[in-house]
């Protein structure tokens, strides 16, 4: 089974929208037999990094590079995807005074894996670990987290 995603933006051309198919029971008019046919499921969740992270509590904005291996636009702020696994590519954006930013290698991406429920808007950031600051080559001075979770309707049109 395949994960859909879809930019409430509407970014991704219709080839990459994969419906997610889930198979249900069904009684035969011949008899009691059962058959398996697929039932189209619209039901889905949102990533969001669209709303400012509490930077009093070191968490802080990021960037969505990737859903799924799929390269997102650079200003899209939040998608649909169906329920169950995704992968994302994040790329923090912190912007602490006591965090100097270096030229040369910095690993300010990193990969996040999610859990999507139905009907959840899932709000994303970069938690900035004080104590890591110098461990910019590494990618220890942050870590992807859900730092806000809540209640919504969503529905993935076909």
């Amino acid at each position: 089974m395949k994960n859909k995603v879809r930019n409430v933006l509407a970014w991704l051309p219709a080839a990459l929208v994969m419906t997610s198919i889930a198979m249900s029971a069904k009684a035969s008019e011949k008899g009691d037999e059962q058959t398996l046919e697929p039932v189209v499921d619209n039901s889905c969740g949102i990533i969001s990094v669209y709303r400012q992270p509490p930077e009093a509590k070191n968490i802080y904005p990021v960037n969505i590079n990737k859903i799924d291996n799929f390269v997102v636009p650079d200003k899209s702020a939040q998608f649909q995807l169906s329920p169950g696994t995704h992968k994302i590519k994040l790329i923090e954006l912190i912007s602490d005074s006591y965090f100097t930013r270096r030229r040369g290698d910095m690993k300010n991406f990193k990969d996040f894996e999610i859990v999507i429920e139905p009907n959840k808007k899932y709000y994303l950031g970069a938690k900035y670990v004080r104590k890591n600051r110098s461990k910019l080559k590494t990618g220890e001075y942050w870590e992807p987290i859900v730092w806000k979770t809540t209640d919504m309707d969503c529905s993935m049109k076909s």
